[in-house]
This record gives C-alpha cells, sequence and structure tokens, in this order.
C-alpha cells in the first residue's frame, strides 16, 4: 500500500510518523459531516460508510484512564470496550474512558480523530484482537475526515501494541 498522492507526508503526525519509518499504507480522504457533531457521532462508523469499508476492519482509537494511567484501546467501528478486559489486558482492577479534555491533550488529536500513531504523549496501546482477522484495517490520520490504511501487524509493531480480547457486541 503506497500513500496516495496529494497528501503531504507529514499532514498530520500520524501520517509522519508513518513516512519517517517507511511503513507502506494508505491514505484516505472522506468529507465528514459537520452538522452532527452535537450529537457524539460514531466517527469510525462515519468513516467506514463514507469509505465504503467494512466497519469491522475500522478500528476506533479510544483514550482510557486505567487505575491512575492513560492508555490507548483501539476496537472495531461494530463494537465498543470493555472496561473489564482492558484492566484486565493492562494488569489493572479498574478502567473508565477519559475525559475529552485529557484524551485531546495527549493525542494532540480531536475526539473523533485520534490516532494511535504519533501521538503527543506516548501511551500504553492495547489493540483488539479481532486485528488480526483483516488483511487491512483503518485508524484515523489524525484529523476527521482522514483515515490511514496499513497492515495489522505493521500497526501492531508501529505502536508497541498489546492484542488482547477488549471488545464487546455495540448492541450489548
Amino acid at each position: 500500500m503506497a500513500s496516495k498522492s496529494g497528501h503531504s507526508a507529514a499532514a498530520t503526525p500520524a501520517l509522519g510518523f508513518l513516512a519517517e519509518r517507511g511503513i507502506p499504507h494508505g491514505v484516505h480522504t472522506f468529507d465528514h459531516d459537520h452538522s452532527s457533531r452535537g450529537d457524539h457521532p460514531d466517527f469510525a462508523m462515519e468513516a467506514a460508510r463514507l469509505l465504503g469499508v467494512p466497519p469491522e476492519a475500522v478500528f476506533k482509537s479510544l483514550v482510557w484512564l486505567v487505575d491512575s494511567r492513560l492508555v490507548l484501546a483501539l476496537v472495531p467501528a461494530t463494537t465498543t470496550v470493555s472496561a473489564k478486559f482492558l484492566a484486565r489486558a493492562v494488569g489493572g482492577k479498574k478502567a473508565h474512558l477519559a475525559d475529552v479534555a485529557s484524551a485531546e491533550r495527549v493525542s494532540g488529536s480531536v475526539t473523533g480523530a485520534i490516532s494511535p500513531l504519533g501521538l503527543r504523549q506516548e501511551l500504553p496501546v492495547v489493540i483488539d484482537e479481532e486485528v488480526r482477522l483483516h488483511p487491512v484495517v483503518y485508524v484515523s490520520a489524525g484529523r476527521r475526515g482522514l483515515e490511514v490504511s496499513l497492515d495489522p501487524q505493521d500497526l501492531i509493531a508501529a505502536t508497541s501494541a498489546r492484542v488482547a480480547a477488549l471488545s464487546t457486541s455495540a448492541s450489548n
């Protein structure tokens, strides 16, 4: 997967991160619906729909507080993070979603656009085990309306991620 032309390699920290390390990836843009901002849209599902890719292959990045440390969890767009599973995966006891200000401060991106690549502050990363079911996965490139696609093994290696069972069905 080569980067698509028309994008500066350093357009976002995530794209700069991938370019600096020579990690093969695709760059995908879509017209994010800014009108739905107040309704707390599901940005990962929006990306999947507008890119025409399976939502199970689009991974959302969520900053969590596990005991007293921040952790980045990635799960498919069709699921939610189990606080119990995430805490267990990092050897913690309790987990809850971090507040928006903390998530944006450590990531360097607004919510709905947090990328696991090129974070402002290094965080432990845990990716749901379903990542291994896909030949290509999509994650935010650090801006709403901008996604990168890459090999799941490259994502795991680039983020030094732990892979574990994290998700529960979004309908539960």
